[in-house]
């Protein structure tokens, strides 16, 4: 395939899945974004991200959420998220998703530190969709989108009781 032709099938990808798991997966992290920008704290992404987990959600709330994705921690132990603004044989390809995986598979962690850097690995695949020309149809995208997914809601849906009281 030529680069238009790659390009346009990109947006096609794109077109094709609107209203679907990638669709529902972007607004869903958009929610998590926004969250955490109260957060901010002049570093980069993660750290917002992590500074917001354990600004926000108790130990016991973490353990709950990390238990409901062990099977999915196992598969992105596994099969770790590279960053694809890297070649596959570029030695920064897995080097943030190793990190942040071993930080969620290491059980010494507080359940808060796990869970914020469960968040992580879903944020480098959100890098993939928006930066790193993810192909959004592969069994492997489609099931990360889904894994995303179903951790951003239950984050969500442990801080909207934290927001509605505030």
């Amino acid at each position: 395939m030529t680069v238009s032709e790659n390009a346009a099938q990109r947006a096609l990808d794109i077109i094709n899945n609107l209203g679907g798991v990638v669709s529902e997966f972007r607004d869903n992290w958009l929610a998590v974004q926004a969250y955490s920008t109260a957060y901010e704290n002049g570093g980069d992404q993660r750290s917002t991200i992590v500074d917001a987990i354990e600004g926000s959600l108790s130990e016991e709330v973490c353990q709950t959420i990390l238990a409901k994705f062990e099977s999915d921690i196992q598969y992105l132990h596994s099969s770790p998220v590279g960053d694809l603004r890297y070649g596959n044989g570029d030695e920064k390809f897995y080097r943030n998703g190793n990190r942040d995986i071993q930080l969620v598979i290491n059980k010494d962690n507080s359940s808060q530190v796990r869970l914020a850097n469960l968040l992580c690995v879903v944020y480098q695949i959100r890098c993939n969709l928006d930066h790193g020309h993810k192909e959004l149809t592969t069994t492997r995208s489609q099931k990360l989108f889904d894994i995303g997914n179903r951790i951003i809601l239950a984050v969500i849906e442990s801080l909207l009781p934290i927001s509605k009281a505030s």
